[in-house]
């Protein structure tokens, strides 16, 4: 398959399946919950392996079976692993496992959705693992060359950077904020299940069961799910994809552009 022409909606047959899009929301969330670790530099950490672990379901949902370190600058940046200012993620995520047992759990009052940035963090890996699983289906990051792949998954990384900072998108982050603030347990959930999903080793995280949650983790999940098959949404989500589509060439046409 070559990739679509810019502007052009996910072809129904491409659309995400319902289990990816609870996967993604569940990462999502966990990315969100790191503003709630009470450990230095680790809140980075979980954010950061909550987006790869998302990068690498959908990976795997559309049949790509090369490691994630060969994408990497699709959940650590842009500039991962390619001679940039970002420090290697892999750094961080060696550092994970270790940590991440060490926090607390509190006894949170805050409400999820209502506290400043989550909603934001939660619409940023939604939207980012939306456009990986598009930019599969499209037919690219195929191979298995690292010396192909990364680049190619940098100036992806770069296009969605550029396109997001560059649409408004509160409607979709508010309508998160409203679906996220109905659980009153979910901060909890949440801070629990990122402490518990990330303390496993391996360069590439498990996945399974643990992406498949109940109790109020998995409430938040479906709500979320909710939000993202609203005609409103869907409206919004196509114009990211042909912003994102303009970008994306226009990388692709001036490689050595920023």
């Amino acid at each position: 398959m070559t990739p679509t022409e810019a502007g052009t909606p996910m072809p129904e047959a491409d659309q995400p399946g319902k289990k990816l899009v609870g996967q993604w929301a569940v990462c999502a969330i966990a990315a969100a919950a790191a503003r709630f670790v009470p450990v230095p530099l680790l809140d980075d950490a979980v954010r950061l392996r909550a987006t790869q672990v998302a990068v690498v379901a959908t990976l795997r949902a559309n049949q790509r079976d090369y490691p994630s370190a060969a994408v990497e600058p699709l959940y650590a940046g842009a500039d991962a692993g390619l001679g940039g200012t970002f420090q290697d993620a892999r750094r961080y995520l060696k550092s994970v496992p270790r940590r991440v047992l060490l926090f607390p759990v509190r006894k949170y009052v805050a409400v999820f959705g209502a506290v400043k940035g989550v909603p934001t963090d939660v619409m940023q890996v939604l939207v980012l693992a939306r456009t990986v699983h598009r930019c599969l289906g499209q037919g690219r990051l195929a191979g298995s060359d690292p010396k192909e792949l990364r680049p190619a998954a940098a100036q992806i990384r770069t296009a969605f950077d550029r396109t997001i900072s560059g649409l408004d998108l509160r409607l979709l982050t508010g309508a998160l904020a409203d679906a996220l603030s109905q659980g009153k347990g979910l901060t909890v959930a949440a801070v629990g299940y990122a402490r518990k999903a990330f303390s496993q080793d391996g360069a590439d995280p498990a996945l399974g069961p643990a992406l498949d949650p109940s109790g109020e983790l998995g409430r938040g999940a479906e709500r979320v799910e909710e939000v993202l098959q609203r005609p409103e949404i869907s409206r919004l989500l196509a114009e990211f994809d042909a912003r994102f589509d303009l970008q994306l060439s226009e990388r692709q046409a001036s490689p050595r552009r920023g």
